[in-house]
């Protein structure tokens, strides 16, 4: 039921996957961000999202993913396709994931 207290959004993925390759995240985060250029010239948005205490730390996670992403790219010869590219680092999540499409 719709009431003035509550909203809704609707988002389309236009990319189908599987399930377990979506998450909902939600909180009062800061985030550093970056952008990498593949090889074609196209540029990918990085972010990496925290708490707003621990955005200081996320400097190295940026660095990295831009290094990652450069040497998959190198090694494998394989352009990351999507144009965003995002990271969630919180203190209060203890499991790992890392997931490839």
């Amino acid at each position: 039921p719709r009431s003035p207290s509550r909203h809704f959004a609707v988002w389309e993925d236009p990319y189908p996957k599987p399930s377990y390759l979506f998450a909902l995240v939600a909180g009062d985060l800061g985030k550093v961000s970056g952008t990498f250029q593949t090889a074609s010239g196209r540029q990918v948005e990085l972010n990496v999202y925290s708490e707003k205490e621990n955005v200081d730390q996320c400097d190295h996670a940026l660095a990295s993913l831009i290094k990652s992403m450069q040497w998959d790219e190198e090694r494998f010869g394989l352009e990351y396709d999507l144009s965003l590219y995002n990271i969630v680092a919180v203190n209060d999540f203890n499991m790992g994931a890392m997931e490839n499409k």
